[in-house]
């Protein structure tokens, strides 16, 4: 078979074209250290890459949700070690009215004074907000006072809700970012507010002694017991659930940086093998180079 001048030449200028293009290649190769310049030099390897990005990009999602979780969780657990110190308090000052030099009227006094102000904070602890201004305790209706006293019956009242927000931290887990006020202080049947408001009154009612005082004071004695477990209860959750992230993130950071091995087994360059090949290419642009500019000399003439 002849072949002529003309296509001669388009076989020859396409091998070089082809050998340019893959020394072009293997130089955008090193310059970018990615083996995938595009997804078609790879198909599977770029669904890989894909689920993987992915991947990591829920991962990442994930731990911001901890990282948030853990600061709304690390405030509850404030609040609940202050309040489980005002409720110890208050044990121990019921307790104390039964010993004589706490009752005469003045002593009573000092007590009441102090339940009152022991009161006071656990309210405020109960309303209590984080830096958005939300109310920590109170369920899902983050913009009500979850505590509020009714200047007509002078009855302290929850007036959030039971209602957990839930927070995603993993693909099939989540954990609550808040407990409740009703959880907390008015669990089981108990009212640690309304208990130690009824007992301030009986400390500060002349009217109320012997037996009465005794049976006032024992059943807010109860009342703090009950609301001391609660509170107890709650903290132990709380506890748990920050272990359980601290666990949860510690997952999370192991499978990211397998999936940064994985992306990078897709996509990294093997420096090696992409210079041996450009030597490679480069080797055949040459030689089809020499070989064209030899071919493109010949002529009828200069054979006879």
């Amino acid at each position: 078979m002849r072949l002529s001048t003309a296509q001669l030449n388009t076989v020859m200028l396409s091998s070089m074209q082809t050998s340019s293009s893959g020394v072009n290649r293997n130089f955008m190769q090193l310059s970018s250290a990615e083996r995938m310049l595009k997804p078609s030099d790879d198909p599977l390897g770029a669904v890989q890459l894909m689920m993987l990005d992915r991947e990591q990009s829920n991962i990442s999602q994930f731990q911001k949700n901890i990282s948030n979780l853990e600061t709304q969780l690390g405030q509850t657990e404030s609040q609940l070690d202050a309040s489980n110190n005002a409720v110890l308090r208050a044990q121990e000052l019921v307790i104390s009215v039964n010993n004589a030099s706490n009752s005469t009227m003045a002593g009573r006094e000092a007590i009441a004074t102090e339940l009152e102000s022991i009161l006071d904070q656990l309210s405020d602890i109960a309303n209590s907000k984080n830096p958005n201004g939300d109310y920590i305790f109170a369920g899902t209706k983050t913009d009500t006072q979850p505590i509020e006293k009714d200047p007509a019956t002078g009855k302290y009242t929850y007036m959030g809700n039971s209602d957990q927000r839930m927070v995603q931290v993993a693909e099939s887990t989540t954990i609550p970012a808040n407990q409740t006020a009703e959880s907390i202080f008015f669990s089981g049947g108990s009212d640690i507010f309304n208990s130690l408001d009824q007992a301030i009154s009986a400390l500060r009612d002349p009217a109320v002694t012997g037996d009465a005082l005794t049976g006032k004071m024992n059943f807010a004695q109860s009342e703090i017991d009950s609301s001391m477990g609660s509170i107890n209860k709650v903290w132990a959750e709380v506890g748990g659930q920050r272990n359980s992230l601290t666990r949860i993130d510690g997952s999370h950071e192991d499978n990211k940086l397998l999936n940064k091995k994985l992306i990078g087994d897709v996509k990294d360059l093997d420096y090696s093998e992409a210079i041996l090949e450009m030597n490679t290419q480069m080797a055949a642009l040459q030689a089809t180079q020499m070989t064209y500019s030899k071919i493109q000399n010949l002529s009828l003439f200069k054979q006879m």
